[in-house]
């Protein structure tokens, strides 16, 4: 019985030496951690986060790219500090951008002209700006609605070329109101939906390089002559288009490649339709340059994409509207790729109006005669 006893007890002692062994290696490893610990954040310290130093870079960051120089703005924002601040100024006074309890309207403008430049996506502009996902997406979309909201403030508004023009470019073509042409904007459409953008969207543009509103359907200007546009081959010379001669040069290429200038009023009337209509083509080169959204495809549905393509042409408007010498332009393409067309993007179902085509002849007999009397 006592041996029993002992047996007993011996291997109650054991227990508790084994739990005693137990608990003092696991002390043993929680200090050699803790000194582990310690000695990195000697080398890197913890940072410890919270919402006052999260505020405090938020506003590092924007301060960096917004107010720190004019050209760190124009590579971030594609526009200098003082065309972002009339920008800014603009939006809350007349667009309705109001700013919210943690972000300011300037801010709500700069991740959205970032988005706009460099086609950035969500995940990179909260990195950047040091904000939510639902942030940024919820400014974004408000900012462009505002500045959809603005186009009668921001569109041109296009007035005829009068008697007493002096533009040699412009005073041949009176009561002209601008230029009509297409350009290529890729887009991510539904399945069902791509047979509708086959073909090109159409853009007007004022006898300036900016982004024009027109009446679908002009009126006569004066009995002398019309409201028109001109227009490249892609189009009938009927009512309100002026087109070139078809079989003659035209393209900027063609005259490279030629010796000499016009032989004919054919080809004298092209040269100067081309000089005027290129107006349309360096605008749509600019749009690109400064947009790179527009550039490739977004994955927003199509009904943001076409608000996105009109909010980058409004602020195209602006631009040149606040600043004198755009920054961009040394990045267009070359003026001969500028010229290229597309031949099978034809208006088919307008016929060349005779009466239209035969002033077309009498205007260009005008300016041969007179290029002709010049030598």
């Amino acid at each position: 019985m006592r041996h029993s006893r002992r047996v007993l007890a011996l291997i109650a002692l054991q227990q508790i030496v084994d739990e005693i062994v137990v608990a003092l290696t696991i002390c043993i490893q929680v200090i050699e951690y803790i000194k582990v610990r310690r000695a990195c954040e000697g080398r890197f310290p913890r940072r410890r986060y919270s919402i006052t130093t999260r505020m405090s870079d938020q506003v590092g960051r924007f301060y960096r790219l917004v107010s720190s120089s004019n050209e760190t703005c124009l590579r971030n924002l594609h526009m200098d500090r003082n065309a972002f601040g009339r920008l800014c100024y603009m939006l809350e006074q007349s667009g309705g951008v109001k700013p919210t309890k943690n972000v300011s309207v300037p801010e709500q403008v700069a991740m959205f002209l970032n988005v706009l430049s460099h086609h950035k996506k969500n995940c990179v502009v909260k990195h950047d700006f040091i904000r939510s996902g639902c942030t940024v997406s919820k400014h974004f979309h408000r900012m462009l609605h505002a500045i959809c909201k603005m186009h009668t403030v921001l569109l041109a508004k296009p007035t005829p070329t009068t008697d007493d023009c002096s533009d040699p470019r412009w005073k041949w073509f009176k009561g002209c109101l601008g230029a009509l042409d297409g350009t290529f904007i890729d887009v991510r459409v539904p399945e069902h939906e791509k047979g509708r953008y086959r073909t090109r969207k159409g853009g007007k543009c004022s006898r300036q390089p900016s982004f024009a509103g027109f009446h679908s359907q002009t009126q006569r200007f004066t009995s002398s002559y019309w409201k028109l546009l001109l227009c490249n081959n892609g189009y009938a010379n009927a009512d309100d288009f002026l087109m070139p001669y078809r079989g003659v040069r035209y393209h900027p290429r063609e005259w490279d490649r030629s010796a000499g200038g016009p032989q004919n009023k054919e080809e004298l009337f092209n040269l100067k339709q081309l000089s005027a209509r290129n107006v349309i083509e360096r605008i749509f080169g600019l749009l690109k340059v400064h947009w790179g959204i527009l550039r490739s495809q977004s994955f927003y549905p199509i009904d943001v994409q076409s608000k996105i393509i009109i909010a980058c042409c409004l602020l195209h408007n602006f631009i040149r509207n606040e600043i004198s010498e755009d920054p961009f332009k040394h990045e267009l393409p070359n003026s001969h790729e500028a010229g290229i067309e597309i031949g099978v993007d034809c208006i088919s179902t307008i016929e060349s109006n005779i009466i239209w085509s035969a002033w077309r002849d009498e205007l260009a007999s005008l300016m041969y005669n007179e290029w002709m009397s010049r030598g």
